[in-house]
C-alpha cells in the first residue's frame, strides 16, 4: 500500500465519522454526544428478591425485619412468624411506630398475599423513599409460604 492509498482511506474514515456525527446531531432522538440528555427518573423498581428459603433462613434473625404489607385483618388471620404489620393502606399511620426498629435493622423483607399482589412492591418503594435501602421482596408472599407448608403466627 502506498501513501496515497493510506491518505484516501483515512479521508474516507474521517468523512464517515463526520457524516455519522452530523446525522446524530440532527436526529430526532440523538445519542448523547452533543446534546445533553434529560435526566432520567430514578429507577427504584428493581428490588432484590427473596424466596421461601431465604425468608425461612433469616426470619429468626433479630437484625432482619419481615414486613407484612397486607391489611391488619389479613395479618391477624395469620402471618409469617415474627413479621410486623405495615399495611400499605395505613402506611402513614403505622410507619412512625416502626420507624426506629426499621432503621436499626440490617435488612427488611417485604411481602403481601402472593405473586399477583402489588402491595409489597408499593411498600418497598415507600420505604426506599424513606431512605431504607436494604430491601428484599418476597413476591410469593403468604400464598407461597403456606404452599410450602410453613407455620403461621396469629
Amino acid at each position: 500500500m502506498n501513501k496515497k492509498s493510506i491518505w484516501q482511506i483515512m479521508l474516507m474514515v474521517l468523512a464517515s465519522v463526520l457524516i455519522g456525527l452530523g446525522s446524530n446531531f440532527f436526529a430526532h432522538k440523538p445519542l448523547p454526544l452533543f446534546r445533553e440528555m434529560p435526566p432520567a427518573a430514578p429507577a427504584v423498581s428493581g428490588f432484590s428478591e427473596a424466596d421461601v428459603d431465604f425468608v425461612r433462613q433469616f426470619s429468626a434473625d433479630p437484625g432482619i425485619v419481615l414486613l407484612d404489607a397486607r391489611t391488619v385483618e389479613n395479618f391477624e388471620h395469620g402471618h409469617i412468624p415474627g413479621a410486623a404489620s405495615l399495611p400499605i393502606s395505613r402506611f402513614d399511620e403505622f410507619f412512625p411506630h416502626l420507624q426506629e426498629r426499621l432503621r436499626a435493622a440490617r435488612m427488611l423483607i417485604v411481602y403481601c398475599s402472593g405473586w399477583t399482589c402489588p402491595d409489597s412492591h408499593e411498600l418497598a418503594l415507600r420505604l426506599y423513599q424513606k431512605e431504607l435501602k436494604v430491601l428484599f421482596l418476597y413476591k410469593g408472599g403468604m400464598d407461597d409460604w403456606l404452599e410450602k407448608g410453613n407455620a403461621v403466627e396469629k
